[in-house]
C-alpha cells in the first residue's frame, strides 16, 4: 500500500457509490461516466490492498471499508467548508428565497434549521412550497432524470412499528407483501414489487395522498408504508418506525435552479453546498437500513 493520501476523486466516487449501491447512479451524480467511477474505484482498492464493492444481486454492495471511508470523505466534505467560512471571516447577513416541495420541506428541512443556523449563521431563508417557483433565489422540484443541477435520487423504503419488524425480521420481500400496505404516491408498491417480488400478485394498498399521514398510519399499526428517506427521516430517528430494507429507486432526482441575483449568488452557493451535504448526511444515516441481500 502506498504512503500517499488517496486521491479525493476516488473518495468522492466511493462515497456516491456506497450511498447509491450503484456505479451507474454514482456516475450520473457526479456527471462522469461508469468507466471512470469503476478505474478509479479499482485503482483505489489495488492501492489499499482491500476490495470496497462486492456485487449482490444488482447492487454493488460497499464493505465496512467503504463505508469507513464514505463517512470519513463526507465529513471532511464538511470540515473543509467549515474552515473556508472561518477563513472568510464574518460576512454581510444575507436572505435567499427558496422554493421546495412541500412534503420536502415539512418533513425534512424543517428539522435541519437548526443544523443550517450553525453551518450559514449569516444566512436568512424565506421558504415558499407553492406550486410556483417564479422569483425564487433558488428553486428545489423532483425531476425524472438526472439533469444538471440534480442533488440526490429519491428511494422508497419500506418502514412500519417496531413490534410489527421484529416479526417480519427475516421476511422475504414477497412475504411484505401479505401484510397490510400503505402508500402516500399511487403505485410506488408496484414499483417496489417489481424491483423486489417479480411475478408476485399487484400489491394492493391504502393510498393516503398526505405522506405524515401515511406515516402516522403506519406508527399506530396499520401496516407497512412506503416512503421516501427523507420524509421518514425523522420517524427513524425517533424510532417510532422501523425499516424493513429492500430499499428501490423512486426514478426522480431532487434538483436545485440557481437563480439568484449577483448580490445573493455567493450565499445562493454556499446554502447549496451545505444542502448536498445534508442530504448525504441523511442518505448515509438511512444506509444502516438499506436493503437487505436478495435469497
Amino acid at each position: 500500500m502506498s504512503d500517499r493520501p488517496p486521491p479525493f476523486t476516488a473518495l468522492r466516487a466511493v462515497e456516491a457509490a456506497s450511498r447509491h449501491r450503484s456505479f451507474t447512479s454514482a456516475a450520473r451524480e457526479l456527471q462522469i461516466t461508469h468507466s471512470a467511477v469503476s478505474q478509479s474505484i479499482r485503482r483505489l482498492e489495488l492501492d489499499l490492498g482491500t476490495r470496497l464493492f462486492e456485487r449482490k444481486g444488482g447492487a454493488m454492495e460497499p464493505s465496512s471499508a467503504a463505508l469507513r471511508l464514505a463517512q470519513t470523505y463526507s465529513e471532511a466534505q464538511e470540515s473543509l467548508s467549515r474552515a473556508m467560512r472561518e477563513v472568510l471571516g464574518p460576512r454581510a447577513d444575507a436572505a435567499l428565497t427558496i422554493a421546495m416541495p412541500v412534503v420536502f420541506g415539512r418533513l425534512w428541512f424543517a428539522g435541519k434549521i437548526g443544523r443550517l443556523n450553525e453551518a450559514l449563521p449569516d444566512v436568512e431563508v424565506q421558504i415558499s412550497t407553492r406550486e410556483a417557483a417564479e422569483g425564487a433565489d433558488i428553486a428545489l422540484a423532483w425531476s425524472p432524470r438526472a439533469v444538471k443541477g440534480a442533488l440526490c435520487e429519491l428511494s422508497y423504503l419500506p418502514l412500519c412499528a417496531p413490534e410489527l419488524a421484529a416479526k417480519l425480521a427475516t421476511a422475504q420481500p414477497k412475504a411484505l407483501l401479505r401484510s397490510p400496505l400503505i402508500a402516500d404516491a399511487a403505485d410506488s408498491w408496484g414499483l417496489w414489487a417489481a424491483r423486489w417480488a417479480p411475478g408476485a400478485k399487484p400489491p394492493r394498498a391504502h393510498l393516503l395522498d398526505d405522506a405524515a399521514m401515511a406515516l402516522d398510519a403506519a406508527v399506530q399499526g396499520g401496516g407497512i408504508v412506503l416512503s421516501n428517506v427523507f420524509a421518514a427521516e425523522s420517524y427513524l430517528a425517533s424510532g417510532r418506525l422501523a425499516a424493513l430494507g429492500f430499499e428501490v429507486s423512486a426514478g426522480q432526482w431532487l434538483t436545485a435552479r440557481v437563480q439568484a441575483l449577483p448580490e445573493a449568488a455567493d450565499a445562493a452557493e454556499r446554502f447549496v453546498m451545505w444542502l448536498r451535504l445534508e442530504l448525504r448526511r441523511s442518505q448515509a444515516l438511512a444506509q444502516g437500513h438499506g436493503p437487505r441481500d436478495e435469497q
